[in-house]
C-alpha cells in the first residue's frame, strides 16, 4: 500500500511539472508567434514583454504588447497594451484550430497619425497592409495544406484611449476616447479562421471605431483646442469633419 502511495505521489509530482513545463512552452510559443508572425502581416515592428498562461484552466496574460507603425509615420507606436487577459482551451493548441475563449483588453491607448488634409492614417495603413496579405496568401493556402486556424468566441476592448497626432497640432496632444468594441464567434463555423483574416476582422472594428470616435469629437476637444491658433483651430475643423463625412458614407 505504502508502495503504491509513493507511486501515485510521484506519478502527480511528475504530471504537474509537465503542465507547468507546458504552460511555459505555450506561452513562449505565443510570444514568439506574436512578434514573428504579427509583423510579417501588418508590416510593422511587434514585441511583447511576457506571456504568462495555465495549462491547468487556459486563463493567462500578456504584458507590454506594442504595436509599432508603418514607414513613413513618426509617432512612438500605433498601439500600446500593457496587459490584456485571454484564456484559451490549452490542448487545443495541439490540434488545427486553436479555440481561444476570450480576450479582454482594458485601457488600451492608440495613437492615430494622419497628415494635412484626409490622408491615410497609421491605423489604416495597418489594416490596408493585413488585407494585402491575407488576399495574397489565399492563393498559397489552396495550394497548401491547412495551418492552423483560430477561433475568438469573445474579443473586448473597453476604456481605450486615442492620441490624435497631426502636423497642425505643432506637437500638441489631442485625447479622444474610443467606444466600446466587442466581437463575438470570430472563426466559430466550420475549421476556424487564419490568423491573418482574424487580425483583419479585430483592425477593421479598431480602424472603425477610432475614425468614427475621432471625426465625432469636435465637443469632447473643444477644450483642448483654446490655445491653438485660430489657424490652426478652422484646419482641424476640416480634418475633423472630413473624417466625419468618411464615417457617414461608410454606412450608407
Amino acid at each position: 500500500m505504502k508502495k503504491f502511495v509513493t507511486i501515485f505521489s510521484i506519478l502527480v509530482v511528475v504530471g504537474v511539472v509537465v503542465l507547468l513545463v507546458f504552460s511555459q512552452l505555450i506561452g513562449t510559443g505565443i510570444k514568439a508567434g506574436v512578434e514573428t508572425f504579427g509583423p510579417e502581416v501588418t508590416q510593422t515592428p511587434i514585441t511583447v514583454d511576457s506571456v504568462s498562461l495555465s495549462a491547468f484552466s487556459g486563463s493567462g496574460s500578456i504584458e507590454g504588447l506594442v504595436v509599432g507603425n508603418p514607414e513613413g509615420f513618426n509617432t512612438p507606436h500605433s498601439i500600446k497594451l500593457d496587459g490584456f487577459s485571454l484564456k484559451l482551451q490549452p490542448m487545443s493548441v495541439l490540434s488545427d484550430k486553436i479555440v481561444i475563449n476570450e480576450i479582454i483588453i482594458d485601457g488600451p491607448e492608440f495613437i492615430f497619425e494622419t497628415g494635412v488634409g484626409l490622408q491615410k492614417s497609421n491605423v489604416g495603413t495597418i489594416l490596408a497592409n493585413i488585407e494585402k496579405f491575407t488576399g495574397e496568401s489565399e492563393a498559397v493556402e489552396e495550394e497548401e495544406t491547412a495551418s492552423k486556424s483560430v477561433q475568438i468566441d469573445l474579443l473586448r476592448i473597453t476604456g481605450g484611449k486615442v492620441k490624435v497626432s497631426n502636423k497642425l497640432l505643432g506637437g500638441q496632444a489631442l485625447m479622444v476616447p474610443l467606444p466600446d468594441i466587442e466581437l463575438t464567434d470570430i472563426g466559430a463555423a466550420d475549421d476556424g479562421i487564419s490568423f491573418g483574416e482574424s487580425m483583419k476582422l479585430v483592425f477593421q472594428a479598431i480602424n472603425q471605431g477610432i475614425v468614427s470616435s475621432v471625426g465625432q469629437s469636435g465637443k469632447v476637444v473643444g477644450e483642448q483646442l483654446k490655445n491653438i491658433g485660430s489657424g490652426t483651430q478652422k484646419g482641424l475643423g476640416g480634418l475633423l469633419k472630413g473624417l466625419k463625412e468618411s464615417v457617414t458614407k461608410e454606412k450608407e
